[in-house]
């Protein structure tokens, strides 16, 4: 299968798991909200380094790191992955430089409404994760597991 390109840095196949793309092709990308694929490619490009979501398709490790099954056990039982609202990013440049560019445009993203929440670093030290859930909030909200 052809990798099929989202935006200027994202393919389909890094925000879904191998199951999903295996059963839905390119209409995987009906399932996701795509405010949370902008937010991700808005933090890459603040970031100016490489980010990336699932590995699956280059033989990589990760395949929930972006849009999950229902019935996986990876998580809480209403994550926003499941709702195609969340994203966990990685980066060489790290979690708190990661970090730092989200706070660093917090008013862009909320103002856009590309991004609403962030999970605490304090917790999540290998990722971040992101998410575009309703919060009624004009600032970032940051959640502990």
């Amino acid at each position: 299968m052809a990798r099929v390109q989202v935006t200027a840095n994202f393919y389909l196949d890094e925000l879904v798991p191998k199951s999903i793309l295996d059963a839905r092709g390119d209409r995987a990308i009906q399932l996701l909200d795509m405010r949370i694929i902008q937010a991700a490619q808005f933090i890459r490009e603040q970031l100016g380094e490489t980010i990336y979501i699932n590995n699956w398709f280059n033989g990589g490790n990760l395949d929930e790191c972006g849009l999950r099954t229902f019935n996986t056990k990876t998580g809480a039982v209403f994550s926003q992955h499941k709702f195609g609202r969340a994203l966990d990013l990685h980066s060489p440049a790290g979690v708190q430089r990661m970090f730092e560019v989200v706070k660093d445009n917090e008013k862009t993203l909320i103002a856009d409404q590309l991004l609403t929440t962030v999970e605490d670093i304090k917790f999540t030290p290998t990722w971040l994760h992101i998410d575009c859930r309703w919060t009624g909030l004009d600032k970032l909200l940051i959640v502990q597991p």
